[in-house]
């Protein structure tokens, strides 16, 4: 635990941070002095100064806060129908004052505000769809006990959402005002496939965004404050395996229908399934999503989920085709093209058994086939790299790890072999996205600790968020965005 400084009155709070941060050495990796350098003279700019002292208050008092959370949960948007709650958000960036405010053709809310010119732009982004856990039209009623906020997607990604808020919030009272646009954009369709990031990606990328003008992408999705990720992985596929047993519909000797009991298209299937579950199946822990301390040494490379079945919709007849829907995730292409071969092979061979000799207890045999699709795909890995853009070494990564290096003091890292599901999608259209990262817990006054920031029960009807694991990851964006896009006071005693 970092050492508490309870009688610093809040807005010099920040101002000790730095000394006590310039104490730890940086690690091993690209030089981020130069960044550090210019983030501690943003900090001891009046403007942020001010900005992160409004958001110490908030942290004593969280009410307004907690006022925005709970709107934006009841205002629900499941992934796909999301116009609701876009519509919601919008009018809360217009009633922060902004008026560069509009929501596109893919339920993304886009707010800028603008800055003076001359500097890069520092995009900040979360997503605001949710797990589609009932229909748009149910009502949600989210309400705040013990610390935490309890709604559908609470932690995933409404706490991002309310941080962009409260960022903005920050920025106006702290008047402060930056030589680059700072937009806030949040993103519909992160729980199907991110595909609200990729239009956005596409629709702006190089128009209005471009990495090689210095331009950055970072989004929030709760915790913050050591660094940042800079991955396109993992390279995710939703695929589609389909089965088919069109056995014969006459018998001979027999009048009507064929109503024995046979092979049906659900028991090659099922067959298919336990062998899918039992070779392919990585028996290590899934820790594809782990993060911090937590993460397993041995944690899982791929990840294989047999989301749905489907069969014929009719109960007094034989189905004569089956499907599996996959969700499948690998750390890269040449992987994923293994994996995808993989259930290939066990379909086609499942079916050469019902053909050759059948199934117990019968054993009628019958014919079969199977095709395998992929319907979608997610992530961009290294076989296909963005040309010119260095995933480790960039200035974007370098001053998001320096922002979280002199706040808090931990070492500045940057993880190339993360990223987040709509970060992965953006490379996929071409521009570099990364992710806010840590698990630092700010407590306000200086009183700083890690560990887990505090969601629940992720994707599901009772999750819930804690308070507290706000504050790091405003506070960390804050920071970057103001020293990223340049105070225009310090950027012209620079000058």
């Amino acid at each position: 635990m970092r050492p508490c400084l309870p009688c610093a009155p809040p807005g010099l709070v920040f101002l000790l941070t730095i000394s006590l941060s310039a104490q730890n050495a940086a690690p091993a990796g690209p030089d981020v002095n130069r960044e550090i350098a210019i983030v501690k003279q943003h900090m001891a700019a009046r403007e942020l100064r001010e900005a992160l002292a409004f958001v110490e208050k908030q942290q004593a008092d969280p009410s307004a806060v907690v006022q925005d959370w709970l709107g934006v949960c009841n205002a629900y948007g499941p992934s796909g129908d999301e116009m609701n709650r876009s519509r919601h958000i919008y009018k809360m960036f217009r009633l922060y004052g902004l008026e560069q405010v509009y929501i596109d053709d893919y339920a993304n809310v886009i707010a800028i505000r603008p800055g003076a010119g001359g500097g890069p732009k520092a995009v900040l982004t979360a997503h605001h769809d949710a797990v589609a856990l009932w229909p748009s039209g149910q009502p949600i009623e989210a309400f705040m006990r013990d610390d935490r906020v309890y709604c559908p997607a609470a932690g995933d990604d409404l706490v991002g959402v309310v941080q962009l808020l409260t960022v903005l919030r920050a920025m106006n009272e702290g008047k402060v005002e930056t030589k680059g646009d700072v937009w806030f954009v949040s993103f519909a369709g992160e729980e199907t496939g991110s595909w609200g990031a990729e239009n956005f990606a596409r629709g702006h990328y190089p128009l209005n965004l471009d990495w090689r003008r210095g331009d950055a992408v970072v989004q929030l999705h709760g915790g913050a404050g050591v660094g940042v990720t800079t991955g396109s992985t993992p390279i995710i596929n939703m695929a589609t395996l389909r089965v088919f047993t069109p056995f014969e519909r006459n018998v001979p000797g027999q009048e009507g229908a064929d109503r024995r009991w046979r092979p049906h298209a659900v028991d090659a299937l099922a067959r298919i399934i336990v062998r899918i579950r039992t070779e392919i199946t990585d028996k290590r822990s899934d820790c594809l999503r782990c993060t911090g301390e937590d993460e397993a040494a041995d944690g899982a490379e791929w990840y294989v989920n047999m989301a749905n079945i489907e069969a014929s919709a009719i109960r007094n007849r034989p189905g004569s085709e089956a499907a599996l829907r996959l969700d499948i995730r690998a750390v890269s292409t040449p992987q994923m093209r293994t994996l995808l071969e993989r259930v290939q092979r066990i379909a086609t061979e499942v079916c050469g058994e019902l053909q050759s000799k059948g199934f117990p207890p019968h054993h009628y045999r019958e014919r079969c086939s199977s095709l395998l699709q992929v319907d979608k795909t997610f992530g961009r890995d290294d076989t296909d790299p963005i040309p010119g853009w260095d995933k480790v070494n960039n200035m974007q990564a370098r001053m998001v790890a320096a922002a979280g290096h002199v706040l808090y003091g931990f070492p500045p890292t940057i993880d190339p072999d993360r990223g987040c599901g709509d970060c992965s999608n953006m490379y996929k259209a071409g521009f570099p996205a990364m992710s806010f990262r840590g698990d630092v817990i700010d407590r306000g006054a200086g009183r700083v600790e890690r560990g887990p920031f505090g969601r629940v029960g992720g994707h599901d009807v009772t999750e819930s968020q804690a308070i507290h694991g706000l504050w790091a990851g405003i506070k960390h964006a804050l920071v970057f965005a103001v020293s990223h896009a340049a105070i225009t006071s310090v950027a012209q005693s620079r000058e």
